[in-house]
């Protein structure tokens, strides 16, 4: 009689809680660490920025690569444009020949 209607998302939602959890969990832990506050500031910057300069890293990393893909692909371009450019020469100078031939 009553149809069971049941949502699904990929677990998701479960995933992204269970991320949330553990980060504020980790931040609890770090906040009533028995650490002195100047210790623990240090600690965290420290942490924070070696983070940070492995994320510029990867992004140098990445532009880098996505530099090379793109000059690698604007050469492609190039070739083939290059390519149907002398075809259709080719065909209209055929054609152009084979009209001449039949006057």
């Amino acid at each position: 009689m009553y149809e069971n209607e049941q949502t699904t998302n990929g677990g998701h939602g479960f995933a992204f809680g269970l991320l949330v959890g553990a980060l504020a969990g980790a931040g609890l832990a770090l906040l009533f660490a028995p650490k002195p506050g100047a210790q623990l500031r240090g600690e965290l910057g420290e942490t924070m920025g070696a983070w940070r300069d492995k994320a510029a890293k990867k992004a140098r990393d990445v532009a880098d690569r996505a530099g090379s893909q793109l000059n690698d692909l604007s050469a492609t371009a190039n070739r083939v444009k290059n390519a149907v450019s002398s075809t259709a020469r080719d065909v209209a100078d055929a054609a152009t020949d084979a009209t001449r031939s039949r006057m």
